[in-house]
């Protein structure tokens, strides 16, 4: 039973630190950064203006975006799309509870599963909410993300499962996320055939979140030049900010997940130590972060044929290779 008290922890969580207030927080850092990587390698300085270097300049976009008007295609739909966008951002900031940032980390036997189910919400809730404004190019646009999330999404997972799983079989951390990223540094050296399958599944689950994340290569359902703005094409004002929002909440969670299962987690920091625990796991994230930038405006962009083919010759093999050799070790 929750008593008062962790009722009211759990409140503050979700709502103020690591939830609602802290993801926005953390939204506004991580995408000023990202333009300033962006702005470096182009030549050019990034946002400058509102707020000190410019560090506000992702809130004032967003703000502007949530106050024009709410247009809506004559064909479209109104209010489900938004629905399923908010209860898919919901779920993602809840998601922030289960990770070492959280005061109290909520965890359970088996929670990896839902923290897959919901990690699948979110690109399924933002093609939603592009289909639900008819137009050809964000229906194009839609249909090269659901042939990446079909090719990238199940590998993605296998690789996942793959520290899961070792980690419940040796440490019995009962398949959770939480659990598993406090004994996710020893899961490279209990044996050889632990680090090989460690190893892989770091790769495969590298080029999976890069896949699920459209990031360059992958990119090709936004693809500016091609599909004018791609999933985004028909978005606009408050519709337009949910669909970032969402979006920039996903490469957010994401990173942090990688870094809880195949960069150790809060190692060195004590797990029981969550002020310490979290400052080391946020450094992670910001060197992953820097490594994701820095592909992003780097990599060309592959075709959709030669994105799906990328991943089906290559993710497959490694990620489902190493969740065998993760049952078998």
């Amino acid at each position: 039973m929750v008593n008062a008290t962790q009722a009211l922890n759990l409140v503050f969580e979700a709502l103020v630190y690591p939830g609602l207030l802290f993801t926005i927080v953390l939204v506004i850092a991580t995408q000023w950064y990202s333009r300033k990587i962006a702005g470096r390698i182009q030549y050019r300085r990034g946002p400058t203006y509102t707020g000190p270097a410019g560090f506000l300049q992702p809130l004032a976009d967003l703000i502007k975006l949530v106050s024009k008007e709410d247009l809506v295609n004559e064909y479209g739909l109104r209010k489900s799309p938004v629905v399923v966008a908010a209860l898919a951002i919901g779920a993602l900031i809840a998601l922030m509870l289960v990770t070492p940032l959280a005061y109290s980390p909520v965890m359970a036997p088996y929670d990896i599963i839902i923290v897959i189910y919901i990690i699948l919400l979110s690109p399924l809730a933002l093609a939603y909410l592009a289909l639900s404004q008819p137009n050809p190019y964000s229906g194009l646009a839609v249909g090269r993300y659901l042939a990446l999330l079909i090719s990238a999404d199940p590998a993605y997972t296998a690789a996942l499962l793959t520290p899961i799983i070792l980690a419940g079989r040796h440490f019995s951390t009962w398949f959770s996320l939480y659990a598993t990223s406090t004994v996710a540094d020893r899961l490279w050296i209990l044996s050889p055939a632990s680090f090989i399958g460690m190893a892989l599944a770091a790769v495969g689950g590298f080029i999976g979140l890069l896949a699920i994340l459209m990031i360059k290569p992958f990119d090709f359902p936004e693809a500016e030049s091609e599909l004018y703005w791609g999933l985004f094409t028909e978005l606009g004002g408050p519709r337009l900010a949910l669909a970032f929002f969402l979006k920039f909440v996903e490469d957010i969670l994401m990173p942090l997940i990688y870094v809880m299962l195949f960069l150790g987690g809060p190692w060195p920091a004590p797990y029981s130590n969550w002020w310490l625990s979290a400052i080391v796991v946020l450094l992670k994230y910001w060197v992953v972060l820097t490594i994701i930038r820095l592909i992003e405006n780097s990599m060309p962009r592959y075709r959709p044929d030669q994105g799906v083919k990328f991943l089906w010759k290559y993710l497959y093999p490694i990620s489902f290779l190493a969740l065998i050799v993760a049952i078998i070790a």
